[in-house]
């Protein structure tokens, strides 16, 4: 799915005034990952650096894809009544997480995750030296997760090949957790850093960030903060930042009728009364697309 002409002309002002782009999200369904895709495809295209887009988003998706897993893993232990910050019996609830989680329709899991608080973030930040993406959850993971994770991420950008992943982690033999480091080597295949991936949990998020430069002139949040400059690591995003100075992408819901996700410019989350009584066999007033809404309508 492409950017349409009207939000591209509004991307395009803000890419000038320097505005980050913000993505927000409950699961890692199809239509967000294309919306990352599209968002920091133009980024690139703005800039003219697509040749780093394919390494790029491999590396995205996967830490997307372990930030959600990070949500599906806290609503099952909530639904289990196990504290997911005790360490108690972790490694036998982790499998029996693994085995017993459905990640085949994450649409299914919206309501649910909303529900209980979970977000799904990505922020884009850009200038003409190179880009940073945030990726965020407000996950509470364990103190030896962390751990295990600051060691894998240590790991995998050390390796020179796959086989040396399955020297760490020969448990592993399909390849479930293989996804970063796979995409860290294509990363260094192009001469991009990964040395620049890094993560936190900061004012109750867990926010993985990753910088992507587009040449030597690029100064690192690393470099930054060696040098004294006055910034923040991983910045909290207030509702003020949210709403001054951001892109934001517009809005979607899913419709009760149909099931798809769509733009909440075509939705109505109350169909009016007088649509209502012009509507044959509605069978909902509420979460409803326009292109179903329009099926019901008496002419």
């Amino acid at each position: 799915m492409e950017i349409e002409l009207a939000k591209k002309e509004r991307l395009v002002r803000g890419m000038e005034l320097g505005k980050k782009i913000v993505l927000h999200g409950v699961v890692l369904s199809q239509y967000y990952k294309s919306n990352v895709e599209n968002y920091l495809r133009f980024c690139l295209e703005y800039y003219q650096k697509t040749d780093i887009l394919p390494p790029s988003l491999s590396l995205i998706y996967s830490l997307l894809e372990m930030a959600f897993k990070e949500n599906c893993r806290n609503s099952y232990f909530m639904e289990k009544g196990w504290d997911p910050l005790s360490s108690e019996s972790l490694t036998e609830r982790e499998a029996e997480f693994e085995t017993s989680w459905d990640f085949s329709d994450p649409l299914k899991l919206r309501n649910r995750l909303k529900e209980e608080g979970s977000i799904l973030r990505t922020t884009i930040h850009h200038s003409g030296s190179g880009v940073s993406l945030e990726i965020a959850n407000l996950a509470p993971i364990t103190s030896e997760a962390e751990e295990a994770l600051t060691e894998y991420l240590s790991r995998a950008k050390s390796y020179q090949d796959l086989s040396e992943y399955y020297e760490d982690y020969p448990f592993d033999e399909e390849g479930r957790e293989i996804g970063i480091a796979l995409a860290i080597l294509q990363f260094k295949e192009i001469g991009l850093d990964p040395n620049l991936l890094r993560f936190d949990t900061m004012e109750g998020e867990h926010v993985f960030r990753l910088e992507i430069s587009f040449g030597e002139e690029y100064l690192s949040l690393r470099t930054r903060l060696e040098n004294d400059e006055d910034v923040r690591p991983f910045r909290f995003h207030s509702q003020a930042e949210k709403e001054g100075e951001t892109i934001s992408p517009w809005k979607i819901s899913v419709c009760k009728i149909c099931g798809r996700t769509v733009d909440d410019r075509i939705f109505f989350h109350t169909v009016p009364p007088d649509v209502v009584a012009k509507a044959k066999d509605l069978p909902f007033t509420e979460e409803v697309c326009a292109w179903c809404l329009s099926g019901y309508l008496k002419l």
